[in-house]
């Protein structure tokens, strides 16, 4: 009997050693590359539906001086007495844009530039979360699994040992049988788990077309999240907030470009014309200039009112963004430091509950109840170690959403 309790004491120290095996790595490279590869398969995706559905793309451009087409008015007087005179012009309008609508244009053109590119740097931190979620589902499921591999060998040794004790006589049959219920247990949440990792390694593989999961997934450090002005500072150069308040910035120009009535054009006309008679026949070329006056705002009250409303509403959908993004980061800060609180009392309750097994194997054999409660205290221990090990991994799990909720991609 005291190979048996020699044997249980090894199998908990390898397994006790083994939960510290789970630690922070080296950030590697590879995950900036997984999600340029993601970010090629979606616009190889997109291209090809557009060639399936036959859609051509528009090249948009606008006139650098010209705020319209250019117009010809064509017109023919002819007099009512019979006198054979008679008038006709010709002339081409060109309406041009005023200098302050020249500027405004430039402006919103480089706003338009910024907003292109926040909308590509939401696309990859969306792209980042999925790639995330995918590595880091997978890596859990992994270690669920390694902690019941490990216990499953752990139990079978131990029903070996059992199984003949009780061939010899010295232990009852319930002793095995209660071993092979604790593995019937194991033997279900393997097939969930393995279910899971399936489910994860298919997302990884539409994401990036590859079948293996990167070894390294651990990413750098953030911005202290226990630091309001670093949290707030990170919040700020979030893609979400950024492409919100881009968007803003264009309202707002292009109201004052309206309001400073920039968008009525300069007219500027070429003119010919023509008066002709039995004995006279004059000709003219012209140039004229139509310039609006801007006295006050350009704005009707319906106009003002239904920007200030919507200006009202995107303000108000900016402070929600970024509340939003706080709360989850704030949410996932006090997460993590959870996660730090329980793993010193894993450790601590790890230590005990060897302490305890080794206790109760010395009188196990004396009944069957203190066999089960044996029992039942050895898988409690098995258990803690999975704990342990499932807790530092939740921890860089949760580091990683961290990097997500502040906007950072891979």
């Amino acid at each position: 009997m005291s190979a048996v309790k020699f044997s249980i004491k090894i199998c908990l120290l390898i397994a006790f050693i083994s939960c510290g095996t789970y630690s922070y790595a080296t950030p590697n490279n590879q995950l900036p590359q997984l999600l340029q590869i993601s970010q090629d398969r979606l616009k190889a995706t997109q291209a090809n539906k557009m060639s399936t559905n036959d859609v051509r793309g528009v090249e948009l451009s606008s006139s650098t001086w010209l705020s319209g087409l250019p117009s010809i008015n064509l017109s023919y007087l002819s007099d009512l007495d019979n006198s054979n005179i008679y008038e006709q012009e010709v002339s081409l309008n060109l309406p041009i844009k005023s200098f302050s609508l020249h500027s405004s244009d430039k402006q919103l053109r480089q706003l338009t530039q910024d907003l292109q590119g926040q909308q590509v740097a939401l696309q990859r931190l969306y792209l980042s979360g999925l790639l995330r979620q995918s590595m880091w589902e997978h890596r859990i499921a992994s270690v669920k699994l390694s902690q019941l591999n490990r216990k499953a060998t752990l139990l079978e040794k131990l029903h070996t040992q059992q199984k003949q004790l009780s061939d010899a006589g010295e232990l009852p049959l319930v002793n095995l049988l209660l071993l092979e219920r604790e593995r019937v247990d194991i033997d279900l949440a393997q097939i969930d788990l393995k279910q899971q990792q399936a489910d994860a390694l298919s997302l990884f593989r539409s994401l990036t077309g590859r079948n293996e999961m990167p070894e390294q997934i651990e990413e750098q450090s953030h911005p202290d999240s226990g630091n309001p002005d670093a949290v707030n500072t990170a919040l700020m150069q979030h893609p979400l907030w950024r492409l919100q308040s881009l968007q803003q910035q264009q309202q707002l120009l292009m109201i004052k470009s309206q309001q400073a009535g920039e968008q009525d054009p300069w007219t500027v006309s070429l003119t010919a014309k023509e008066t002709a008679g039995d004995q006279f026949n004059d000709q003219h070329l012209g140039l004229g200039i139509s310039v609006p006056l801007s006295f006050g705002s350009a704005l009707s009250q319906s106009d003002l009112s239904i920007w200030q409303k919507d200006y009202q509403e995107q303000s108000l959908n900016s402070e929600r963004i970024y509340l939003e993004l706080k709360t989850q980061t704030e949410k996932l800060a006090m997460q993590q430091q959870s996660l730090r609180q329980q793993q010193a009392l894993l450790q601590r309750g790890l230590s005990l509950s060897r302490t305890i097994t080794e206790h109760l194997a010395k009188v196990k054999d004396h009944n069957q109840i203190g066999y089960e409660i044996w029992l039942r205290r050895y898988m409690d221990a098995l258990d803690t170690e999975s704990q342990l090990a499932l807790n530092q991994v939740t921890q860089q799990q949760l580091h990683s959403q961290q990097l997500q909720a502040l906007g950072i991609s891979l």
